[in-house]
Order: structure tokens, then C-alpha cells, then sequence
């Protein structure tokens, strides 16, 4: 049995084994099967997918408008309290132009270059997409684009310039209905009269006009190959930008246009052979498209708003014009009140006396912050600031001059090496900076010997400045002033190709201490908002024409301890106080701190135009309230000789302080407000600040404690001298009674002889009597003399021993 249970099981066994080997291999025909239906199933599971998909993000498409695709939405402006107080109106009027108008040639030369299959293919180009994608995958994404002109349309009118699946699936649903409800040429001459071609010109009549003075049909070649070029990257190839890379872009629609054989080859060498700069307009910056506001007050404003607006990430694809015509509502922080009185006290030239400053090479450029949250309330791009003719001021980078002292000497001092505001340093007459031949002066050319900290700041002196950075940077490492500064906005790491080294020129603003008036009010607001830094913002939302709300956030992070931003600021306080480097104006009512600077010219510059030693080329003042900073900068646009263009001695120096003074003290609340001293400052003798818990502050207590003790001292010495002397008078004075006691004991003995001799001398005895009485009464005068003059003593003592007190007095005041 066991026998036969064994060959079943081998039996068995064998036919597994049989089984095995006759289990024929898959053939190469079945596997090609299996993987095609494998793909088939992954392809009908992903088409189904991507249906969803779409479908879903056609269902977020904006709605489709017929009133957006003829003309652009402007963008509407808001100010802080969300009152309309402007709309932006791009561009000039629009010259529209119907299809049968527009040439053949510009037809052309528009489909070579953007959809040569436009009439062939429906919403998409599935062809021109295929090569695109191939293009994608060997040389990256995005290097050639298959967007027919039916997708431009719906770009341009519904949709942002993202790249994401999402705005291109919503781009061929809206292109598939746009298709369905337009021909092939309404949907042509939408692209025509839409498109962007820079200088704020929308429409290719309109662009044939502002380019050439011509109608379409008078263009040549040559010229319509450039404007159906220039939509592609308009500013880029604007010809009153770049004349050669526009014609460069002009030269590249020809050569598709003899690819797509819509012209000869020799119609295209004669085309490329004409100069398409011979007919253009002639335009000074002044002339070229206004797309200024009606109101001029806000164009500074508007700049920064678009500059902002441009660096989000929302709409950083799309060009700024094309995002302000997509009927976006932009709500800002600015003041409109403070912004247009702002900039017509700038435009206003009768705003100073001096003829010098009336002229127009005279410039002035200012930034009002927030204190407290960095918010731009109003700016003024310069004198008649005009968007496309002129740099916005506030922007431009300027020597700093010796506003830069808080935030590359004093704050970096304090923030490292906890200095008391009553820090003392020496001054000079002049100083030779380390590493540096030549020396520098204070702005007198006086030697102030021993000043503290708080008279170096407010006064302004150079040599205490110097030295104090040159202490930091011994003391604290070589790179904390520049890290500092850099906290608070006032960044080098630009400066130099990213390898500058700060030298005690920076201290004073030369070198590449050059910040715009924007960047300087950034930092000067950190000092006001116990040390926290915030990134100036114009803008505090966007709302889309889709209902889209589009946060906008600024840079916030801590610069510095707040005793550093307080003591700088309670120090910046002298700066309107006698012998401030601004007493010249009073800033009644309010409670503000500020710097004043100006740069000067080099030797050689004041030798080649005749400048005096104290002429400056910027002139500064950057100060703040709890409620507002401003910065004010000042300059020319020109250097001529004798001083001209320049500020000369101090009168002219103090040029900025006067429109600060009567701009601040405008747009102030008067209501009190002071900067709160933090619990890290400690308030020592004469109105003095030190940092809790310092070495400083140790060193001053010890020092009060040693003066206290020393006084105690003295009181105990002076009270034991005065003990002394009432002790020494009181002797005194018990010794001359017994004197007069024994003198009086003696006459009286005296006397008593006489008598009794006059008695047996009766006749003679009634004269020497009367002379004997006499010379009694003698006796007795010096007696009395001498018992007077004794309290005379006392009183000249009582009277001394006050005079130890104007010593203590004189002491504490030292103190």
C-alpha cells in the first residue's frame, strides 16, 4: 500500500513536471496585443480623465463677454478708504478699422507670422500643436508656442498670460466657443483692433498712425512686417527703444512670409533692403503716448502701483498694459488727499524764493510711509513727473550723505556695544580714516573735543561718526555696520558686483551709499516702529473681472532691538533743538525725529566747474512721527559753474527741511502720540538713555555709587569740621568768660585798695575818686569789645558752612 502511494504521488509528480514543460512561450504578436490593449485601457481611462478635467476647468472659464472682446476694460483705482479716484484709460483713442479694410499685405504678414493656417483649422491647430509639443520635449517647455489667433483673442479678452493646464484648457473651450459664434474675419479683426503695440497704442490702425502718420494701405513691405511683428514683445521691439532689434523683428516676418510663400523672394529682398526707420514719426520723450491719468497728481502713485502689480506673481507673464485693460479694481493704501497735495507742492516752482531753485534743472522727490505698517500713503515722482517721459525720483538711487550715520555708526554701536546715549568720543579738528591718506573734517572745521553720542548725531559731526564705525567694526566684526543697514532695508549686496567692502566714506553717503527716498523711508520707519522693518506697499488687493480677490503682501521682520530704534530716535529728537543740524525750522505740536544730509562734489568736479569747498550736490532731511515718515530728497539735474546748480552754504543746504516742515505739519492729527520707550531703555541722569542690563549702565551706576559714596564722605568730613569748630568756639568762648571773670575779680580788688587809702586822706579823696572811676569805666570798654566781637565770630562761622553746597549741585550736573 505504501508501495502504491508513493507511485501515485510520482505519478503525479510527473505529470506536473510534463505540464511544465509543454507550456508553450507567449508569442512576440501576443505581447504587442496585450501592450496595445493595456494602452488602449490607460488611453480610454486618461480620456476620460482629462474630460473631467477639462470639463471641470472649462466650468471655471470667465464668462464670456462681447463687450470685452471689442475693447479693454480699463483698471479702476482705489484709495485707502475705497473711493474710486481714478480709472486708467491705456493708451490714445482707438482708431478701429472693419476687415475689408485692412490690406492684404498687413493680412499677410500678421497670419505668417502668428497662424498661417488661420482659415484652414478650426479653434485649434492640432498640426502647428503636434510640432509645438515636439519642440517642448527636445528643447523645453515653452520654447515654441502653437496658440492660434482665435486663442490669442480669448487671451487677450478673458484670460491672463499663466502657463498652467488650467488656463490653457479654459483657453480652448472659450476659443471653441468663440469660433462657433464669429467667422473666421469678425474674429480676425478683433485680433487686429485688440492687439498691444507699446506706448499705450492698441490696434493696428492706431500703431500705422503713431508709428508711420500713415494709413495701412500706404505702408510698405517692410513696414507692415514690423508692426505684425512688434505685438510678440512690443516694448522690447518698439523702435523708439531699439531701432535695430525692431528691425530685426521686421526682417524675421519677412523670411516667414517668403517660408509661407505669401510674397516673392524678390519682393522680400527688397524689403529687407529697406530702412524702416526712414518714415518713422519723429518724437522726443515728451511727445511719445501719453497714457498719463487725467489726474497728474497720481502718476507717481500709479507707477509704483504698476510696478508692484507687475512683480506678482499673478500677472508677472502678462505685460502691465494687457493686465490694467483687464478690467482689474486695485485697491491701494494711498491717501489721495495727502498724494495730490504731495505732488502739487512739488510741480509748484514758486514754492521757493531762491531763482536756483525755480529753475528747471532744480528737482525734488519725496516718500510719505506709514510708520507703523510701511503702507505708502503718497509720493512724488519729481517736478511735472510724467510716467513715460521721466524716471519716478522716489526711485532713483541717490547719494545718502549723512542720513546713513543712524544706520551705519550709531545703530550698529548700540545694537552691538549697548553705548549710552551720553557715549562719550573724541573729536577733532581733522581725522585720517584708517587705511586713507587724506583727511576728513567736521562740516565747521572745528574741533569739539569730548562730545557724546547724542551731540555727534544731532549736530551732525563727521570725525565722532568715523571713529564710531571704525569702533564697531573692531569691536563688533568688520561686517556689522553692513549688516546692520542691510536689516533696515539699505542693502550693498548689489554694490561692487556683490563683493563691496563699506569704507567710512559710506558713513558719510559717498561711495555706494546710494538709496532712493523710498528706501530710505523704509528705513527711517523701522527706527519709528521700535525696529521692525516694513517693505513700503502700495497696493492691498486686486480684484479680478472674474470676482478674483488677489492678495498682495509686503516683506515684515525684525531689524533691530527696539532700545536701538528708541535711543536712536529720542538722540534724532535734537535734530530740530539748538545747534541741531535742523534748527532752523520748529516743528511745534509734534513729536519728531530726523536726519538731515548732504553729499558733496569731488575735487576734481568742484576744480573743473569752480565750486565752492562747501557747494553740495544733494541736499536731504528724512524724518518721522509716530504716524508718518517722509523723506525728502533734493538735486539737480545739471552741474554748471560758480555753484549754479548747487547748493551753497548752509542757507541752501537746508532746503529739503522747509517742505518737509510744511508738509508734516499738514498732514498730522496733533494728537499726542509720542514714540513708547520700551522697557529694555533706562533713563539715567540729564535725560540720558542706557540699555537695561549693559555694561554701560553697570559702569554708570558704579560710577553714581562711587559719586554718592564720595559725597556721603564729604557731608560726614564737612559735618565733623563744623562739629570741630563749634567745639573749638565753644572752648574758646568758656576760656574768655574766665578771662573776663578774673579781670573783673582784680579791678574789684583794686578798687577796694583805693578806698581804703582815700579814706585817711579825706581832703584829697573826691578827685582821685572821679579819676578813679574814670579809669574804671576805661577798664571795662575793652571788656565789652571783646564780648561783642565773640558772636561776630560765630556768625562769619554759620555763614561758611553753606558754601559745601554748590559743590554738590555742581556734582549732580556732572553726573
Amino acid at each position: 500500500m505504501d508501495q502504491n502511494n508513493y507511485k501515485r504521488t510520482k505519478k503525479t509528480d510527473g505529470k506536473k513536471k510534463t505540464s511544465s514543460k509543454n507550456k508553450k512561450p507567449m508569442s512576440k504578436a501576443s505581447i504587442i496585443k496585450r501592450i496595445l490593449l493595456w494602452a488602449v485601457l490607460i488611453g480610454l481611462v486618461m480620456l476620460v480623465l482629462g474630460s473631467f478635467l477639462f470639463a471641470y476647468y472649462a466650468s471655471k472659464a470667465p464668462a464670456f463677454s462681447e463687450e470685452k472682446l471689442k475693447d479693454p476694460v480699463p483698471a479702476r483705482i482705489y484709495d485707502k478708504n475705497d473711493e474710486l479716484v481714478t480709472t486708467l484709460y491705456q493708451g490714445q483713442k482707438r482708431e478701429l478699422v472693419d476687415i475689408e479694410n485692412v490690406p492684404e499685405q498687413m493680412k499677410n504678414a500678421v497670419l505668417a507670422i502668428e497662424d498661417d493656417r488661420f482659415y484652414e483649422h478650426g479653434a485649434i491647430d492640432f498640426i502647428r500643436l503636434g510640432g509645438a509639443v515636439l519642440s517642448n520635449v527636445t528643447d523645453g517647455f515653452g520654447s515654441e508656442g502653437a496658440s492660434t489667433v482665435t486663442q490669442q483673442v480669448v487671451k487677450r479678452a478673458f484670460l491672463t498670460s499663466e502657463k498652467s493646464l488650467e488656463r490653457k484648457a479654459q483657453e480652448a473651450y472659450l476659443a471653441y466657443r468663440l469660433e462657433q459664434e464669429y467667422s473666421k474675419d469678425e474674429i480676425f479683426e478683433m485680433y487686429l483692433n485688440k492687439i498691444y503695440y507699446s506706448d499705450g497704442i492698441y490696434g493696428v490702425r492706431t500703431a500705422s498712425q503713431y508709428y508711420f502718420d500713415k494709413e495701412l494701405d500706404e505702408l510698405n513691405l517692410a513696414e507692415s512686417a514690423y508692426l505684425a511683428g512688434l505685438p510678440q514683445l512690443p516694448n522690447r521691439y518698439n523702435l523708439y527703444v531699439d531701432a535695430e532689434t525692431g528691425t530685426k523683428r521686421a526682417h524675421t516676418v519677412l523670411y516667414q512670409m517668403l517660408n509661407h510663400e505669401r510674397i516673392t523672394e524678390e519682393q522680400y529682398n527688397e524689403a529687407v533692403e529697406t530702412d524702416i526707420t526712414a518714415n518713422l514719426v519723429e518724437r522726443s520723450e515728451e511727445e511719445r503716448a501719453d497714457i498719463e491719468p487725467e489726474d497728474p497728481e497720481l502718476a507717481a502713485y500709479i507707477n509704483v502701483v504698476k510696478r508692484e502689480l507687475q512683480d506678482h506673481e499673478k500677472f508677472e507673464n502678462m505685460d502691465v498694459s494687457e493686465a490694467l485693460a483687464s478690467g482689474l479694481d486695485i485697491y491701494t493704501n494711498m491717501d489721495s488727499n495727502i498724494q495730490r497735495q504731495l505732488q502739487s507742492m512739488t510741480d509748484n516752482e514758486d514754492y521757493y524764493y531762491n531763482p536756483k531753485f525755480q529753475s528747471e534743472h532744480f528737482n525734488i522727490a519725496s516718500t510719505i510711509l506709514d510708520t507703523e505698517t510701511g503702507n505708502l500713503v503718497a509720493v512724488s515722482g519729481g517736478r511735472d513727473y510724467r510716467e513715460v517721459v521721466n524716471h519716478n525720483q522716489a526711485l532713483v538711487p541717490r547719494n545718502a550723505g549723512s542720513t546713513m550715520k543712524p544706520f551705519l555708526a550709531y545703530g550698529p554701536a548700540i545694537e552691538n556695544m549697548r553705548w549710552r546715549t551720553d557715549h562719550e568720543i573724541e573729536d577733532e579738528d581733522e581725522y585720517q580714516p584708517d587705511g586713507f591718506e587724506n583727511s576728513i573734517y567736521n562740516y565747521d572745521m572745528q574741533d569739539h573735543g569730548e562730545v557724546t553720542m547724542r551731540d555727534a548725531l544731532r549736530q551732525s559731526f563727521n570725525i565722532p561718526a568715523v571713529k564710531t564705525f571704525e569702533t564697531v567694526q573692531e569691536e563688533a566684526g568688520e561686517d556689522a555696520p553692513r549688516e546692520f543697514a542691510e536689516k533696515a532695508g539699505l542693502d550693498y549686496s548689489d554694490k561692487g558686483e556683490g563683493n563691496y567692502t563699506l569704507s567710512f566714506n559710506d558713513v558719510l553717503g559717498g561711495r555706494e551709499s546710494t538709496f532712493t527716498p523710498m528706501q530710505m523711508a523704509e528705513a527711517y520707519s523701522t527706527l519709528g516702529n521700535g525696529g521692525t522693518y516694513n517693505e513700503a506697499q502700495s497696493i492691498r488687493y486686486v480684484e479680478t473681472d472674474e470676482g478674483e480677490t488677489v492678495e498682495f503682501e509686503s516683506e515684515s521682520h525684525k531689524a533691530m532691538e527696539d532700545y536701538t530704534a528708541y535711543m536712536l530716535t529720542d538722540m534724532l529728537k535734537g535734530t530740530f533743538e539748538p545747534y541741531g543740524s535742523a534748527d532752523f525750522i520748529q516743528m511745534d505740536g509734534l513729536n519728531v525725529a530726523a536726519k538731515t544730509g548732504t553729499t558733496s562734489y569731488s575735487g576734481d568736479v568742484r576744480e573743473q566747474y569752480n565750486l565752492p569747498d562747501n557747494a553740495a550736490k544733494d541736499a536731504w532731511i528724512v524724518g518721522y512721527t509716530p504716524e508718518y515718515t517722509m523723506s525728502v530728497w533734493t538735486g539737480f539735474t545739471a552741474t554748471e559753474e560758480d555753484g549754479e546748480t548747487s547748493f551753497v552754504g548752509q542757507d541752501e543746504h537746508i532746503t529739503p527741511q522747509w517742505f518737509f516742515r510744511d508738509i508734516m505739519q499738514s498732514i498730522s492729527t496733533y494728537n499726542g502720540q509720542d514714540f513708547q520707550q520700551p522697557d529694555s531703555v533706562v533713563d539715567i541722569a540729564g535725560g540720558e538713555l542706557a540699555v537695561k542690563g549693559s555694561e554701560e549702565l553697570k559702569s554708570y551706576e558704579d560710577e553714581q555709587e562711587e559719586r554718592e559714596q564720595a559725597e556721603e564722605e564729604r557731608r560726614q568730613q564737612a559735618e565733623q569740621q563744623l562739629k570741630e569748630q563749634e567745639e573749638a568756639e565753644r572752648q574758646a568762648e568758656e576760656e574768655s568768660t574766665e578771662e573776663e571773670t578774673t579781670e573783673e575779680s582784680t579791678v574789684e580788688e583794686t578798687t577796694e585798695e583805693s578806698t581804703e587809702e582815700d579814706s585817711t586822706e579825706e581832703e584829697t579823696t573826691e578827685e582821685p575818686t572821679e579819676e578813679e572811676s574814670t579809669e574804671e569805666e576805661t577798664t571795662e570798654e575793652p571788656t565789652e569789645e571783646e564780648t561783642t566781637e565773640e558772636p561776630t565770630q560765630e556768625e562769619e562761622t554759620e555763614e561758611s558752612q553753606p558754601e559745601e553746597e554748590p559743590t554738590e549741585e555742581s556734582t549732580d550736573d556732572a553726573a
